[in-house]
């Protein structure tokens, strides 16, 4: 196995996400695993700078929204891109440069951080690469347009749509981002527009480009319809960015804000609705079905599904005063994150013989890997969803009694009921590992020792393109 420092092309370049990937995924989880337990154990393991869990939250919070995203929103340019356009990129080596630019920056930030660990922000993002940050993003926002411009089909396909809505709404994001501010009302509506921009938008359509990518060639099904796909493509572009501030419903955000946020959260059936039925009726199409493969699509989908109906129900009126700064919009978030890796792992099961032209056998080491992340990844999920109902309900009712929670009896109270879901989330933690680095020997095991096979070839005719 070759990979070259300099790739002549797309295929090539696609080799080095593939062997990244596992890696990145270890860092994540094993760093989520040290947030949870300094949250737990605080009085019992060692202090510092670094090992703390106010530098640790931030520490995950960069190399999940961040790192992790930047990753596969290159990663999936880089090899989708071209798939959808039916040409080779278009000065592909300053696209290389630029990729690397933008993954870089993110991996210096992770640096800085630990160096200057009191400039780090909550988001996990340091003041000293911003501006070099949007640059670099724009100039890759600006090499997708040139590339989309020289396509050479009629209409440009639904996975390049949402890879280039993702792109462009990750470099507006860090446009909109700060440090703190000195009025209160700033930092929360600054975060708000930051989490669904960059978190909200930025994943979601990294999970939709793959979506339709993995529904058509990778279980080869047929697309429904185009026209259910474009709803869900604008429905989301235009709902998802106002999402976030309902959570800070009876903050210190102005009223229609939040209405608004509470209204077009509500907006978010339409497009859900369209991308359920466009997903349905296309894998009743498809000729073949490898399980493991389309597993996970169908559970990464079903996860992407769960974590919609949290923002729609969140929304109702006699429900958001109870969740609104709870940790309920944090299961949202591992919502949108998890659906995105898991349909990611299915989709580098899928590229290995594409690009390395080493076959996978489908053993009990894949299934276990499908079937742990399934149980973890649903376990996350609920929990968190758990912790911000209880924490709502607690609150609100300790206000009513006039016993807060947020110190004394009231919140040895609030404790004793999240106790146990903050301990399951350190186990899955714990557990997460396990299908992480199974997946790693799975891919290592397939890249080194997998029998040989045909690897697809880098030029791209009509029946080739997915729809």
């Amino acid at each position: 196995m070759k990979i070259k420092i300099f790739p002549k092309n797309e295929q090539e370049f696609s080799k080095f996400f593939i062997v990244v990937m596992p890696f990145l995924l270890l860092l994540f989880g094993g760093i989520s695993l040290l947030k949870e337990a300094y949250f737990l154990f605080v009085n019992i393991l060692p202090q510092n700078i670094v090992f703390n869990y106010g530098f640790l939250d931030k520490l995950n919070n960069h190399i999940t929204y961040s790192l992790l995203l930047s990753f596969l929103i290159v990663f999936l340019t880089s090899y989708l891109l071209p798939k959808t356009l039916g040409r080779r990129l278009v000065i592909f080596p300053i696209f290389f440069l630029t990729s690397l630019g933008v993954i870089g920056l993110e991996s210096l930030d992770l640096l800085l951080g630990f160096l200057f660990p009191n400039n780090f922000f909550s988001f996990g993002n340091t003041s000293y690469t911003m501006l070099f940050k949007i640059l670099i993003l724009f100039a890759f926002v600006g090499l997708l347009s040139i590339n989309i411009l020289a396509k050479k089909e009629a209409s440009m396909f639904i996975s390049a749509q949402y890879l280039y809505g993702a792109t462009l709404f990750y470099a507006l994001s860090l446009v909109i981002y700060r440090g703190n501010f000195s009025v209160f009302s700033d930092n929360f509506f600054i975060n708000s527009m930051y989490v669904s921009t960059h978190i909200y938008v930025g994943y979601s359509f990294v999970f939709l480009a793959l979506l339709h990518f993995m529904t058509t060639k990778g279980i080869n099904g047929t697309l429904y319809s185009k026209t259910l796909g474009s709803i869900s493509f604008w429905g989301y572009l235009f709902l998802l960015p106002w999402t976030n501030f309902k959570f800070y419903f009876g903050s210190v955000l102005p009223n229609w804000i939040e209405n608004i946020s509470l209204y077009l959260s509500l907006s978010l059936a339409l497009p859900l609705l369209a991308v359920t039925v466009n997903f349905f009726r296309t894998v009743t199409t498809r000729d073949e079905e490898n399980k493991i493969i389309y597993g996970l699509v169908s559970f990464s989908f079903g996860i992407f599904l769960v974590t919609n109906l949290f923002q729609i129900v969140s929304s109702l009126s006699n429900i958001i005063p109870l969740l609104s700064l709870t940790s309920f919009e944090i299961a949202i978030r591992y919502g949108y994150v998890f659906s995105s890796i898991l349909i990611s792992i299915a989709f580098i099961y899928y590229l290995i013989p594409k690009i390395f032209g080493r076959e996978i056998k489908y053993t009990r080491l894949e299934s276990l890997t499908a079937y742990t992340l399934k149980i973890v990844v649903s376990g996350t999920l609920f929990s968190n969803a758990l912790i911000g109902i209880i924490s709502g309900y607690s609150w609100n009712a300790g206000a009513n009694a006039g016993n807060p929670t947020i110190y004394g009896e009231g919140f040895a109270l609030l404790w004793s009921l999240i106790n146990t879901p903050l301990s399951v989330n350190l186990f899955l933690s714990v557990l997460l590992l396990l299908p992480f680095f199974l997946f790693f020997i799975s891919v290592t095991k397939a890249i080194v020792n997998g029998e040989i096979t045909e690897a697809e070839t880098i030029e791209l005719t009509e029946e080739e393109l997915p729809v």
